[in-house]
């Protein structure tokens, strides 16, 4: 359930219910179409980063050290951030 969106969002409002999932896809591309894969072509995302998808930044710490989010979603948490859309 969402609690709060940042600035610019306006496709979500507090007190929407969401899922967060690693990836999406678009359905066009030739990874989406292959029986092989289900990373889409629209990812953008290096797993090993640990960080946002989009600025590579954690958006918690626990006494100064940075909590990573798991593949950009963060479900193993209580609060997570993530990027809409």
């Amino acid at each position: 359930i969402v609690d709060s969106v940042g600035e610019g969002v306006t496709d979500l409002q507090p007190g929407d219910h969401v899922l967060p999932i690693f990836t999406g896809e678009c359905g066009d591309c030739p990874l989406c179409h292959s029986e092989e894969s289900n990373m889409c072509d629209l990812l953008r995302i290096n797993t090993e980063r640990g960080g946002m998808i989009h600025d590579g930044e954690s958006r918690f710490s626990i006494n100064g050290k940075p909590i990573h989010h798991f593949l950009g979603t963060s479900t193993f948490s209580e609060y997570t951030v993530v990027h809409s859309g």
